[in-house]
C-alpha cells in the first residue's frame, strides 16, 4: 500500500483497516501510530507508550541503591525498561514492514482440473496394463500347444551346456591408511562489548560506533577524521537510553562521561550537546544552553583529558 504520514493513516479509516490485516506487532496498530507521533499520547485503552513508561523508570534506574533490595529493584527496573524499549522497537518495525508489504496475488484454483487429469491418466494406464496382461495370457497357451504338437521322432534341441565359471583367486586387501588426525580449531576470540544496559562505568573503555539514526535517537553526530563519533546534538523526541544504544554505549557509561558539564546527564533538551568520548569529558557537553563544571563528578578511573 502507498505510505502516507502517520497522521494521515490515523485519519483514513480504510487505510487503517487494511493496515491491520498486514500488521504483525503485539501492540494495537493505531496505538503505535499515535505513539510515533507523540510518545506521551495515551493508547486506545488509556495505556501509556513504552517510551513514556521506560522514561518513568529513570529515577529508579539511576538512583543510588543503599541496600541489596534497592540494587535488586534498580536491576529489575532496568530490565523492565529494556523489555519495553525492545518491544517498542519490534512493534515499530512491524508497522514499517506492514506499510511496504506487497498485496498478495490471488491465483485461480486449478486443483479440480489437475485431479481430473490425474484420474484420466491413471485410468488410461490401468487399461494399458489390462491389455498387456490379456495379451500375455493369450500367448502362453499357444506356445504350449505348439510344443506338444511336435512329433516324438523330432528331437528337441538340447540346452546349450554352460561353461564353468572361472575361479577367482582372492587378493589380500591392502592395509588401510592411518587415520588423519585433525588439529582442533583454535578458540574463537570474542570482542567484548557491554550491553547498552550494562551498569559498568569506566572499568572497560567503550568506543562509540557511528550508528545510523534510529527511532528516538534521530539527532546529528559529529565525527573525527577517522569516523569515530565525538558528540551528539539532541533532537525532538530523543530518549537517553536509545542515544546510548545508537552509539553502542552503556547507559551508565554515557551518563558518567556527561556528568561534569550537565546538571542531570539523562535529562534531555532539544539542542543539548552530548559528549561521546572518554577523553573529552571536560570539553564537550551542555544542558539547556548551560555548561556546568562539576569536576568532583569526574569518573574514576578515567583517561587523561584533552
Amino acid at each position: 500500500m502507498e505510505r502516507g504520514s502517520d497522521e494521515e493513516l490515523l485519519r483514513d479509516a480504510t487505510a487503517l483497516a487494511e493496515l491491520r490485516t498486514r500488521y504483525r506487532g503485539s501492540a494495537d496498530v493505531g496505538d503505535v501510530l499515535r505513539w510515533r507521533i507523540d510518545p506521551n499520547a495515551l493508547g486506545s485503552d488509556g495505556s501509556r507508550s513504552p517510551v513514556a513508561r521506560a522514561a518513568e523508570l529513570r529515577p529508579l534506574i539511576y538512583g543510588r541503591a543503599d541496600s541489596r533490595e534497592g540494587a535488586l529493584r534498580r536491576d529489575a527496573a532496568a530490565a523492565e525498561a529494556e523489555s519495553l524499549l525492545a518491544g517498542w522497537a519490534a512493534d515499530s518495525a512491524a508497522l514499517d514492514a506492514a506499510l511496504v508489504a506487497p498485496v498478495p496475488e490471488v491465483v485461480p484454483a486449478r486443483r479440480t482440473v489437475d485431479r481430473r487429469r490425474v484420474v484420466l491418466l491413471v485410468g488410461a494406464g490401468a487399461v494399458a496394463v489390462a491389455v498387456l496382461v490379456a495379451a500375455v495370457a493369450l500367448l502362453q497357451p499357444r506356445a504350449a500347444v505348439e510344443v506338444a504338437a511336435l512329433p516324438s521322432s523330432t528331437p528337441l534341441p538340447s540346452a546349450t551346456p554352460t561353461k564353468p565359471k572361472p575361479t577367482r583367486t582372492a587378493v589380500p586387501a591392502s592395509p588401510a591408511p592411518p587415520p588423519v588426525v585433525v588439529a582442533p580449531a583454535p578458540p574463537e576470540v570474542v570482542d567484548y562489548r557491554p550491553d547498552y544496559w550494562d551498569n559498568d562505568i569506566m572499568s572497560v573503555l567503550q568506543v562509540p560506533i557511528n550508528g545510523d539514526p534510529i527511532d528516538n535517537a534521530n539527532g546529528v553526530a559529529d565525527v573525527d577524521d577517522y569516523g569515530v563519533p565525538l558528540s551528539y546534538v539532541v533532537a525532538d523526541g530523543d530518549v537517553f537510553e536509545l542515544i546510548a544504544k545508537r552509539f553502542d554505549l552503556g547507559t551508565s557509561y554515557l551518563a558518567s562521561i556527561n556528568a561534569v558539564r550537565r546538571e542531570n546527564p539523562t535529562e534531555l533538551f532539544v539542542g543539548d550537546t552530548i559528549n561521546l568520548g572518554a577523553t573529552t569529558i571536560l570539553l564537550i557537553g551542555d544542558q539547556n544552553g548551560v555548561v556546568y563544571n562539576y569536576t568532583d563528578r569526574l569518573p574514576e578511573p578515567h583517561l587523561p583529558q584533552d
